[in-house]
């Protein structure tokens, strides 16, 4: 138990077997220190010395002779307090370091309708307030029952959205419920031909492929793609009509 211990302390093998003969022994020469310890005498006082620089042991000199004496055991705690004090006061430099490292995004692939199901899945999840959509109406043609469940799902959740989207019949009259249903749909300019469906929420945003024959799509992960994302959004927003 105290051999695992103080292994994890940060002793190796040979070290802790040298501090505990001779904190079992107090103060003792080398040669009795090997012997209890089961090493031989040049090892033994390689690591003494190791020890020593550690403060973990120390000697003294009686008639020429060294003898060696293992630092008390609260020597231990003290040496991790102060390795304690010390890292806490280079802390606010390691943060320092740690932001000024570039973000790298996270990229997640899925495929198939299962895979879409996956992304929808993993917004209501992640519980954003709010979520930007610029979509296809192609969706619910590809995930016909499950993108109206999927809907049902973000209402509950209380997720609002606010959806870019291709004039049709079918979508001008999906938007009557758009207060009831936590949603604001904005139609694009005539023309506007959108084949992807975009959902952004969090730092996150996802892309799906509505090609039956080669349903993909993907999560990414990283704030700065994110926040340039959400600003073209606002810039489409601008200009699209109720």
């Amino acid at each position: 138990m105290k051999e695992q211990i103080l292994k994890e302390y940060g002793l190796s093998d040979n070290e802790i077997k040298v501090y505990l003969a001779s904190l079992s022994l107090g103060t003792s020469r080398v040669n009795g220190i090997a012997k209890k310890a089961g090493l031989l005498r040049t090892t033994t006082y390689e690591v003494l010395k190791y020890l020593i620089e550690r403060g973990l042991a120390s000697y003294t000199i009686k008639s020429r002779i060294k003898c060696f004496e293992a630092a008390n055991p609260n020597k231990l705690v003290r040496i991790l307090e102060e390795k304690k004090e010390r890292v806490k006061s280079i802390l606010p430099e390691l943060e320092s370091l740690k932001q000024s490292v570039t973000e790298k995004p996270t990229i997640e692939l899925y495929e198939g309708k299962e895979g879409l199901k996956t992304i929808l899945d993993d917004i209501i999840k992640t519980k954003p307030k709010e979520m930007l959509q610029l979509g296809s109406a192609k969706i619910f043609e590809t995930l016909n029952f499950y993108f109206p469940q999927w809907i049902k799902r973000r209402i509950k959740a209380r997720i609002h959205a606010k959806i870019l989207q291709e004039k049709t019949p079918a979508i001008e009259e999906l938007r009557k419920n758009d207060k009831k249903e936590l949603r604001e749909i904005k139609f694009l300019p005539k023309g506007f031909k959108i084949n992807t469906h975009t959902q952004i929420y969090g730092n996150k945003m996802a892309i799906l492929t509505l090609n039956k024959e080669e349903l993909v799509g993907i999560i990414i992960e990283n704030k700065d793609i994110v926040e340039t994302q959400k600003s073209l959004f606002w810039e489409l927003w601008k200009i699209a009509k109720r």
